[in-house]
């Protein structure tokens, strides 16, 4: 992708909104309905031809590509300071 007007890469940006957003979910209660959402997983079937992707597999996939787990991740993400370090090293790296 193409750097827009800040000379970053649009998808590096993406992917530290993404993963900002994750840690600040994380740090929520376990009754919180956005975590609760983060963390569902769909039971049953899906229509045919369609692959069972979902944000969370996707996520997963990246998570197994740098060998660490959702609970990892989320003592992680529960102290802020780390959980920047986390994602602007993980940011860098991309670039």
């Amino acid at each position: 992708m193409a750097p827009n007007k800040t000379g970053t890469n649009r998808y590096i940006q993406i992917t530290r909104r993404k993963w900002g957003w994750i840690g600040h979910t994380c740090r929520k209660p376990a009754s919180n309905t956005t975590r609760q959402a983060l963390f569902w997983n769909p039971q049953g079937k899906s229509k045919r031809d369609r692959p069972r992707s979902t944000w969370r597999r996707n996520t997963e996939d990246e998570l197994k590509k740098w060998g660490t787990t959702w609970h990892e991740l989320e003592k992680t993400a529960q102290n802020r300071v780390r959980w920047r370090t986390v994602v602007d090293g993980l940011c860098s790296a991309m670039s």
